[in-house]
């Protein structure tokens, strides 16, 4: 398989998951604030990128698939072509609300492959 013939495969892929997934959930960010209730947990599924540093030969090469990497989360934005989550967060001693956020991940939104909320209730 040629180069081309990949690149038009991987095309057609891609294309068939951005017309099957929904890949942005709207959001009112200016409304979330500091409350966790507030903000939408959610599972995204997206493309990793794969290396391999030993020997093959350009037919396994061509079999290759990328990995799906599964993130789960607080949803804080998607915008700019990124979606942004946390998943930790230390609560005020003071008020019910919440002070600081941890394990942020980055997500570049073209690689996801889906995203749904799930409901922590």
């Amino acid at each position: 398989m040629s180069t081309f013939q990949l690149w038009q495969e991987y095309d057609i892929h891609m294309h068939m998951i951005k017309k099957k997934h929904r890949k942005i959930i709207p959001l009112k960010n200016k409304t979330l604030g500091n409350k966790i209730e507030a903000y939408t947990f959610v599972e995204i599924k997206w493309l990793d990128i794969e290396g391999d540093d030993g020997w093959s030969t350009l037919d396994i090469l061509a079999k290759e698939k990328l990995p799906v990497a599964v993130s789960k989360g607080y949803l804080f934005s998607q915008k700019g072509g990124v979606t942004r989550i946390f998943r930790d967060y230390i609560e005020s001693k003071e008020k019910p609300t919440m002070e600081d956020i941890g394990s942020t991940v980055i997500i570049p939104t073209s690689v996801i492959v889906s995203i749904k909320k799930i409901n922590l209730t």
